[in-house]
């Protein structure tokens, strides 16, 4: 049997897009929200679920992160894939008579250049790019637009105003491949780990170390604001090098002094550099 992907979104999403290059071959299934999909590959409806983790230009997807802390579920691997934005219409739209616009709210950061240049314009955050893509199609509106991918203009009978509106050349969005098992996909060489650090002084920096002397290699770090919890923080970090069990254990038990709620989220092949 094929093996099976679940994503967030809808034809013509990049999750989507995403999804049919990481495992080629592989069934694509799209949900309504982030954790639909991860529940899907959770209770075994798919093989694995697929979800953007982070963004090079508008930073780390907080949702994603969120259902790691929540749903055991592991990564087991990585995608990176270059994002074009394009502004899609109606046939017969203008886009002096755009009022509105609609995409997910890390697309309209990552055109935040071309968005500030319009005038008398709304941005309506929305689940989904391709979604949103739908939507206008279904409208009948000519006044209404959305951000999305050209896959996306295709299947919803959309034309192009504005090509390439993101404001990097090289924006990418990186996704995290999970599955309800521990089986990481290549051989790999890249951990995420995510924690909270105790009230000792120096605590994240000791964190750090404590990779570092097991020759880890720091690559990412983030924070999160913790749910419930005012001004506190979980933080996400990711690790390069040997991933050993001996390496990542020693790493491991010696952070553990530092942090409450240490969690390996899963070891797993570094992705290539799309072109640009």
């Amino acid at each position: 049997m094929p093996v099976t992907i679940a994503y967030p979104g809808t034809v013509g999403s990049f999750s989507a897009l995403a999804a049919a290059e990481i495992l080629p071959g592989a069934q694509c299934h799209g949900f309504p929200s982030f954790e639909e999909a991860a529940r899907a590959a959770l209770t075994g409806r798919t093989d694995y679920a697929l979800l953007p983790a982070e963004n090079s230009s508008a930073g780390s997807v907080s949702a994603t992160y969120g259902i790691l802390a929540e749903l055991p579920l592991h990564i087991v691997g990585e995608h990176k894939k270059a994002v074009r934005h394009q502004l899609l219409a109606l046939p017969g739209a203008t886009l002096d008579g755009i009022r509105e616009i609609a995409s997910h709210p890390q697309a309209i950061a990552q055109c935040e250049t071309f968005l500030n240049g319009l005038k008398d314009v709304r941005l309506v955050p929305s689940a989904n790019t391709a979604v949103s893509a739908r939507e206008v199609a279904a409208s009948g509106d000519l006044s209404r637009a959305a951000i999305a991918s050209l896959d996306a203009a295709e299947a919803w009978g959309l034309q192009v105003l504005c090509r390439d509106i993101q404001s990097s050349r090289r924006n990418t969005t990186r996704f995290f491949l999970l599955s309800r098992e521990e089986r990481p996909i290549g051989k790999p060489d890249k951990a995420s780990v995510t924690f909270r650090v105790n009230d000792r002084v120096g605590a994240l920096v000791q964190v750090l170390v404590s990779f570092a002397i097991s020759g880890l290699n720091m690559t990412y770090l983030a924070s999160r604001p913790i749910p419930d919890s005012p001004f506190e923080y979980a933080f996400a970090t990711d690790f390069e090098g040997n991933m050993d069990r001996e390496h990542l254990d020693a790493a491991m038990d010696a952070a553990r002094f530092y942090t409450n709620d240490l969690r390996l989220l899963g070891v797993y092949q570094k992705a290539p550099q799309p072109e640009a």
